[in-house]
């Protein structure tokens, strides 16, 4: 059972002053340690207490107190006491009365211990009183008797030696093979390290091989798509080029076509014409040409659709911008272009020149102010 802790400090501080020689103030943290020991009821607290009074008066030459307060130990304790506590008991009265001068008594307590000890397995509390009963039995003068406890005490010490030996041959044997299994512990988690590293850098070059992949894959599926935009454009330019020319060559069919029909036309009328020139029958000739030249049609009409070819949006911007010219001015502005004389136009228009000035400075006017 373990002191209280108020008991427990108080008896370390009466130790202390105890081992630096100031007794009076070892007696007074005792007397208080003793104090909280009766009060806690812990037996063994004040057994402790009485046994370090009894040591301390010891060592300050106070023999009677500490008979005294080694008394109050006994008796606190003979309810459990066993030998080595008895044993204990024997040696320490044997040493106050001895260090008193009182040898009688001491002898008792000395005889008492010789033969406890005698009865006793030997052990190492029975091995150190050896000692204790040789020295004594020196004193007294009787050295056979301290010859044979000195020999009983030397071979305690020897066997107590050899114990240790032993007990340190088991701790550094236990210590050996702790470390054997700390290196065979070690052995296998450095082996299960090395796997680990292993398998780590297998799974990073095998990540490092995938992402390479995957950027070469990403990478031609990239210029895949590069070559099949650039086809598709090539496509579609050749599609657009192809369309071009199909309409170019339909351009120049058709420019053919007309080329064709107007080469007709010239040539029809020039065979009409050598026949008008050398027939008598000149009004039939005529209608021919006329024929022949407007199929039909209106001549001004006819002459409109010509025009409107060669100067396409004429007509329709002539009607736009200038609404108020009649139907001779916009006549006589359209033949302008032909660059005809005033005679010519008047024979087209059948009217006389000066008719065909008058006309053309009305046009003047009203185009001006519009």
């Amino acid at each position: 059972m373990r002191m209280e802790p108020a008991t427990e400090a108080l008896r370390e501080l009466g130790d202390f002053y105890q081992y630096h020689g100031q007794f009076d103030s070892s007696a007074y943290y005792l007397d208080q340690a003793l104090a909280y020991a009766e009060q806690s009821g812990s037996l063994e607290a004040k057994r402790d207490c009485l046994s370090a009074f009894h040591v301390m008066y010891f060592n300050a030459g106070d023999y009677e107190k500490s008979a005294n307060y080694l008394s109050q130990f006994w008796k606190a304790s003979i309810a459990d006491a066993d030998d080595n506590l008895l044993m204990y008991y024997y040696h320490d009265m044997g040493n106050i009365f001895y260090e008193s001068g009182n040898l009688d008594s001491a002898d008792y307590y000395y005889s008492r211990l010789e033969e406890l000890v005698s009865q006793t397995e030997p052990n190492a509390d029975t091995w150190f009183y050896y000692g204790v009963l040789s020295d004594y039995a020196e004193e007294l003068g009787d050295y056979e008797t301290a010859c044979k406890y000195g020999c009983l005490y030397e071979e305690g010490n020897n066997l107590k030696e050899i114990e240790q030996q032993e007990n340190n041959l088991a701790l550094i044997s236990h210590k050996y093979d702790s470390e054997v299994m700390q290196n065979e512990l070690n052995r296998k988690i450095i082996i299960k390290q090395r796997i680990i590293v292993i398998v780590s850098l297998v799974a990073t070059l095998v990540l490092a091989a995938l992402l390479v992949s995957q950027i070469r894959l990403a990478r031609r599926r990239k210029r895949e798509a590069e070559i099949n935009a650039e086809l598709f454009h090539f496509k579609q330019q050749n599609k657009d080029l192809a369309q071009k020319h199909a309409e170019h060559e339909q351009i120049q069919q058709d420019y053919a076509d007309r080329l064709s029909e107007a080469l007709m036309k010239e040539q029809r009328i020039m065979l009409l014409l050598d026949n008008y020139l050398n027939s008598n029958k000149k009004a039939n000739l005529l209608k021919d040409l006329e024929t022949s030249v407007y199929d039909d049609k209106d001549h001004w009409e006819a002459m409109l659709e010509v025009i409107d070819q060669l100067y396409p949006d004429l007509t329709a911007t002539l009607q736009q911008k200038y609404p108020d010219l009649d139907e001779d001015e916009k006549k006589s502005y359209i033949l302008s272009y032909f660059k005809l004389s005033r005679q010519e136009e008047a024979d087209y228009l059948g009217t006389t020149v000066n008719m065909i000035d008058k006309l053309r400075g009305r046009r003047r006017k009203k185009m001006e102010e519009g």
